[in-house]
């Protein structure tokens, strides 16, 4: 049985309040401003000054953005996915307001982030658009069976990654660990085809990868993450993977439909609200 008196004078813990609030979100309206907390760029007044814009009319927005604030990073994502689905039950016209609204976020600060690409992606998949690609079949993950259209775009969608993997390279340019992680986990496809250098593409460029990686059948995605998440690992201090590089993998599974190592999956972790 819960003691009253301990409860009324325990100690706050603001973690446990926020995954309590935000537990209890169904409504179309406070599921938006959560959702677009969860997209924010950290230290960026530009993103924040169009949150306030794009919530002015959502009386619980400020609290619910300090919520938000109070998550632990490796929560952080599995919220957006859970509230992404709750969303996805709203009627057709406020999810594509939500879309209009992540734009206008995202663009905010005059440049798109890699992994905002990731989450806008994520966010169109979530809120109802049909997958167009499909897997192809194949007879096994070995890579000398796979094909060099494929190859390139792992290639293509590798660099991509190295922005923020093995640690969030920013607006700058990628670092020496990064460029070690492209290295290390091209080793293996490079000896089967001639492959293109690792410079970072842009991002219709790195959309059009994915596309591709998206054929590939269910047999092939799981070798090609595996090599993501081991080669980051590898690198990672402690070999414990930033919020950043955990964060960008843990999309990439999901936009390629396959499950995520244990590795990766460990990573994360999700509040349970606070007991009553």
């Amino acid at each position: 049985m819960v003691d009253a008196n301990a409860l009324q004078y325990a100690k706050p813990d603001p973690q446990r309040d926020a995954a309590d609030r935000l537990g209890r979100l169904h409504g179309a309206l406070e599921l938006k401003a959560t959702l677009l907390a969860l997209l924010l760029p950290g230290g960026s007044q530009r993103a924040l000054r169009a949150y306030d814009i794009e919530t002015a009319d959502i009386r619980p927005a400020p609290s619910l953005h300090e919520h938000v604030r109070n998550l632990p990073g490796p929560a952080r994502l599995p919220w957006l996915e859970l509230l992404l689905a709750r969303m996805a039950l709203q009627p057709l016209g406020l999810r594509q307001e939500l879309l209009q609204a992540t734009r206008r976020i995202m663009s905010a600060r005059g440049t798109a982030r890699p992994i905002d690409r990731l989450h806008w992606l994520l966010m169109r998949r979530a809120l109802g658009e049909p997958l167009v690609a499909q897997p192809r079949p194949a007879p096994s993950g070995d890579v000398a069976e796979w094909l060099e259209p494929d190859l390139i775009a792992i290639g293509t969608y590798s660099a991509f990654l190295s922005r923020m993997v093995p640690e969030d390279a920013g607006d700058g340019a990628v670092g020496p660990a990064n460029k070690q992680w492209y290295a290390g986990v091209m080793e293996a496809w490079q000896a089967a085809a001639s492959l293109p250098g690792g410079e970072p593409p842009g991002g219709e460029a790195a959309i059009r990868a994915l596309s591709t990686l998206q054929t590939l059948s269910l047999m092939q995605r799981p070798v090609l993450v595996r090599g993501w998440v081991a080669g980051a690992v590898k690198l990672s201090r402690h070999f414990r993977l930033t919020d950043s590089a955990a964060d960008a993998l843990r999309l990439t599974c999901s936009l390629l439909d396959t499950p995520m190592p244990p590795e990766l999956d460990r990573h994360f972790v999700t509040l349970e609200p606070a007991a009553k």
